[in-house]
């Protein structure tokens, strides 16, 4: 019974240890959706112009941003308090909270964004529709997207610098991580050989 137990135990450790994990997801779906949400924001602009801030486009947008800060929030926590110097690997440390620094870069993007959402109904009732589309809360909006795509791809990169065999290819082919940087192909990093 317990070498049974035991070989269950290590075959979900290796299934866990070749699996992307679900944080990673979660950014990547975040970015897809705020990425999504923000072009067709712009022609729901054009088109029909300045509507309630409930449009669809905005649900998008604000949808990747919460999720992105709170995947991240969510990593950063459970490094600072698990207590286990396994989760402390590849973790910075900022203002006594420990997490990778992608996790960082996503939490503060997200606030950016959900942060944006009031300023900009804000704004437009103090001074109405906006001239250009680089009034203050909309480049705040802009920032936080900057750092969830940009915090992504560094979660993504961090991952496959620890990672070997299955994972790290897995991790290679994630959607989004790259493409929306402009980037082509894979993502690929050099090993990481430090003992």
């Amino acid at each position: 019974m317990a070498q049974s137990a035991a070989i269950t135990w290590s075959e979900k450790t290796a299934e866990r240890a070749a699996t992307v994990p679900w944080y990673i997801w979660a950014c990547a779906l975040a970015v897809t959706s705020a990425s999504f949400g923000g072009v067709w924001d712009i022609s729901w602009h054009e088109s029909i112009g300045r509507d309630t801030f409930w449009t669809a486009p905005h649900l998008f947008i604000h949808f990747g941003g919460i999720l992105a800060g709170g995947a991240a929030a969510w990593l950063i926590f459970t490094s600072t308090f698990s207590g286990s110097p396994e989760r402390k690997v590849g973790c910075v440390r900022i203002w006594g909270f420990y997490g990778p620094l992608g996790a960082f870069m996503c939490c503060w993007g997200g606030m950016a964004m959900v942060t944006s959402a009031p300023f900009d109904n804000w704004w437009h009732s103090a001074y109405g529709l906006d001239v250009t589309i680089l009034s203050p809360p909309h480049v705040l909006l802009i920032l936080g997207l900057l750092a969830i795509r940009f915090g992504a791809v560094v979660l993504i990169l961090g991952e496959m610098n620890r990672a070997e065999g299955v994972l790290r290819l897995a991790c290679s082919h994630m959607p989004n991580a790259n493409e929306g940087l402009g980037g082509k192909g894979r993502l690929e990093t050099a090993p990481n050989r430090v003992k």
